[in-house]
């Protein structure tokens, strides 16, 4: 009798690691999603402050805050479709470059607003 209840052991336990792969599954997701938003999210703010510091850098070598403009454009991912970018108040001795963007989101309609704004001021030089 020992032996029947041995072999039945097995049987009831099939099926187990499928009913543990699916309820781990959504979570699993989930925190794929949530690294890929965080992803998205240091690499928008990355590619911004570096439209400033090219546009910035470039108006500040031209002595022109218009270039500011162009240039941070010019600097810019397509990807960040949302952005505005102006040249920021003329200093007598530097110029600066405003850059704002939003951050993409994985889902559009979520009302999230994440945006990304810096300011980068140079000398002029």
């Amino acid at each position: 009798m020992a032996e029947t209840a041995r072999a039945r052991r097995p049987g009831r336990e099939r099926g187990s690691a499928t009913l543990e792969f699916a309820g781990l599954l959504p979570m699993v997701l989930i925190l794929i999603l949530f690294c890929f938003e965080a992803l998205m999210a240091s690499t928008s703010v990355e590619r911004v402050e570096n439209a400033a510091r090219t546009g910035a850098r470039e108006a500040a070598k031209a002595h022109d805050r218009g270039v500011c403009v162009r240039r941070a454009n010019a600097a810019m991912p397509g990807w960040l479709n949302d952005r505005t970018v102006r040249g920021g108040e003329p200093y007598t001795t530097a110029v600066s470059c405003r850059v704002r963007a939003k951050v993409p989101l994985l889902w559009p309609g979520v009302p999230l607003d994440f945006t990304v704004d810096r300011t980068v001021t140079m000398p002029k030089g």
